[in-house]
């Protein structure tokens, strides 16, 4: 990685630099708010990152252990881990638009699976919104096929592009 960026663990006074590069990437209606993002930094502090860059905030990863094919919906505080958490469930990985092209995503996603093994944590889930599938397929992930309805009924509230993918460690 350059040395104009490093990768560290994401804290609660990040959060207003982490929802400003979320407002530059993401509509309303996407958007999760700070009490949100606060419940995954306490839910699994080493799977939430930030990218420092020289002008501040340049990207963030917001992850954490989840159920297979369950994910919570946009702006939800979590209280806590599934007892027996199946996947790592990446919510929301943005770099903001003055960073992008500096490959810092995938630094961010290759951090984020590190500390998702430490987890023990081998099989990952996400929603692609807006384009972002080829970026996904890129890193190993595949378009989950069949769904069932009610997952299908959240990945449609992510927009039209959305799809539902999962990758094997």
């Amino acid at each position: 990685m350059s040395d104009a960026f490093s990768i560290r663990p994401m804290r609660e006074a990040d959060l207003d630099a982490v929802l400003a590069v979320q407002a530059q990437g993401y509509p309303p209606a996407l958007r999760d708010g700070r009490e949100a993002f606060a419940s995954r930094i306490t839910l699994a502090p080493s799977a939430n990152l930030v990218v420092d860059g020289p002008d501040g905030c340049a990207g963030y990863l917001v992850s954490h252990p989840w159920l297979s094919r369950s994910p919570p919906p946009v702006d939800t505080v979590l209280d806590g881990p599934p007892p027996r958490p199946e996947c790592w469930f990446i919510h929301d990985l943005s770099v903001a638009p003055a960073a992008q092209g500096a490959g810092l995503a995938r630094r961010l996603f290759l951090a984020g699976a590190a500390a998702a093994e430490t987890l023990g944590l081998r099989r990952s889930e996400l929603i692609a919104v807006e384009g972002a599938a080829p970026f996904w397929l890129r890193l190993g992930y595949l378009p989950v096929a069949e769904v069932g309805d009610a997952l299908a009924d959240k990945v449609a509230g992510y927009g039209a592009a959305a799809r539902y993918m999962a990758r094997e460690a």
